[in-house]
């Protein structure tokens, strides 16, 4: 299928305030050599540790149709080359100019955890309702939203932006370039601790978010979590009336009534904007039902079909690395074991999910529950505490076998019950072996730790055993 041109030299040109002598078009926009796609417009960034310049050459001889440098040194075909100032200030250009020739409908979603998931979750339920764009990955950064406003097709009906943080006065700058109708927090707890005095500060930061709408836009937000007014009062101040929320608070708009969580997700019962609704969402997990609420809520916020929606959640998944559930062969063969591949990123909160979610995880007969954690990162003064308190959670819902993963995790080492405790190991690459010696069919693991700890490295040895058709296995593995 032909892909759609989403720049014109010419426009790319106007757009960037760059010079070009070709007369190219680009399909989309690459900023990793490696990665390029046919087509693409390659933007040649600089970092302390890094030049994108070095490899515009290659990307081209990949595919790229063009090559957006500051120094065009090195470049065989000068008409492929769009010449800027400065090429992250010209990508900025590149996404503001995407962004304002689009009419769609937009939602930027933050949040300490949970931002990629309901994302993802609404993105797919707005996919089935009209044409589509979303941040890719986590593109919720300096250079990822504009790249992903810079690749927002023209006749794009919905839009969906993460937007993080690590530091205050991040998400302000960018959520302008958004200029999104619907505003969402997920949560605020502590997360990024590190770089903040404490929660409180978190949620200010978060709060930038609302500076990017207008008057008559919509914030949603938490109304479980504790900094609820606090948010809403920003908003406020901002001049912005139409604040929704949702949990299971008596008066939140979005309301949680019921959830039965079960090994392949999730069945609710909720009322949202005023009528009662029933669905399924194919996602474990008190975090996801929650978030759910979110998404219906943004959905009804920007006119889509609210009951549709609905119905759509059933057949969304938890992504991976971020709770992606599968069925894998033991390594010597004689059975199975479900993964729960939560390894992406970790804080106190989502880690509490995690081990929520394997405590309400079915093993097979024989089984374990057994939790592969490694430690988390950025929590300043409090990680000791943090990582040492984790055997509370993991002694009262019952965990069987925990691995600690991480120096910080040598915490959890010390106060976890020696009859739970399966040992503490300094990298993931040493916990690999002994805990593959370590699986019995029917066994369920759930992997989570934050991402410098790697221990997406366990999975990746874990998966390496061969993945199961799940369809094949729910009964044999005495799943709900």
């Amino acid at each position: 299928m032909t892909k759609a041109v989403l720049w014109t030299a010419k426009d790319a040109a106007t757009a960037t305030g760059g010079k070009t002598t070709g007369d190219w078009t680009a399909t989309g926009i690459s900023i990793d050599s490696r990665k390029v796609s046919e087509g693409d417009l390659f933007i040649a960034l600089k970092g302390p540790n890094f030049d994108g310049h070095k490899f515009a050459q290659a990307a081209l001889d990949a595919g790229a149709h063009a090559v957006m440098v500051s120094d065009a040194g090195g470049i065989a075909d000068k008409d492929k080359v769009l010449l800027v100032d400065d090429t992250m200030a010209a990508l900025e250009r590149l996404g503001i100019a995407g962004r304002k020739r689009s009419n769609a409908k937009i939602v930027a979603i933050t949040g300490s955890v949970g931002k990629t998931g309901t994302k993802e979750a609404l993105k797919y339920v707005l996919s089935q309702q009209g044409k589509t764009h979303a941040s890719p990955a986590s593109f919720n950064n300096h250079w990822g939203v504009p790249i992903t406003l810079a690749s927002l097709p023209k006749d794009a009906e919905f839009g969906v932006f993460e937007i993080g943080m690590n530091h205050p006065g991040e998400i302000s700058p960018l959520v302008k370039m958004v200029k999104p109708a619907v505003a969402l927090i997920t949560t605020v707890v502590g997360a990024h601790t590190e770089f903040f005095k404490d929660e409180a500060e978190i949620a200010k930061a978060k709060a930038e978010i609302f500076d990017g709408l207008d008057t008559d836009g919509t914030v949603i937000l938490n109304r479980d979590n504790m900094h609820y007014f606090a948010l809403a009062r920003r908003a406020k101040e901002l001049g912005i009336s139409k604040i929704r929320c949702f949990g299971t608070d008596a008066v939140s708009d979005y309301r949680l009534f019921e959830a039965n969580i079960v090994t392949d997700g999730s069945a609710v019962r909720a009322r949202v904007g005023g009528r009662d609704l029933e669905y399924f969402i194919g996602c474990p997990g008190e975090h996801w039902v929650l978030n759910s609420l979110a998404v219906l809520g943004c959905v009804e916020a920007i006119g889509a079909d609210l009951v549709r929606a609905a119905q759509d959640l059933a057949d969304v998944t938890p992504p991976s690395g971020r709770g992606e559930t599968l069925v894998i062969n033991l390594p010597n063969g004689n059975g199975t074991f479900t993964l729960i591949d939560d390894a992406y990123n970790a804080n106190p909160t989502s880690m509490m999910a995690g081990i929520k979610v394997l405590s309400q995880t079915k093993p097979g007969e024989g089984g374990r529950r057994i939790a592969v954690l490694g430690e988390m990162r950025e929590l300043g003064d409090s990680a000791v505490q943090m990582h040492a308190d984790l055997h509370h959670p993991l002694t009262a819902l019952d965990i069987d076998r925990v691995y600690a993963v991480g120096p910080m995790m040598a915490e959890l080492d010390k106060t976890l019950p020696a009859e739970r405790n399966a040992g503490h190991f300094a990298t993931a690459e040493d916990a690999i072996e002994p805990i593959k010696v370590d699986l019995r069919d029917g066994d369920v693991v759930l992997v989570k730790g934050s991402l410098g700890i790697y221990v997406s490295k366990i999975v990746s040895a874990l998966k390496s055993c061969g993945v199961v058709d799940p369809s094949t296995t729910a009964t044999e593995q005495g799943q709900d």
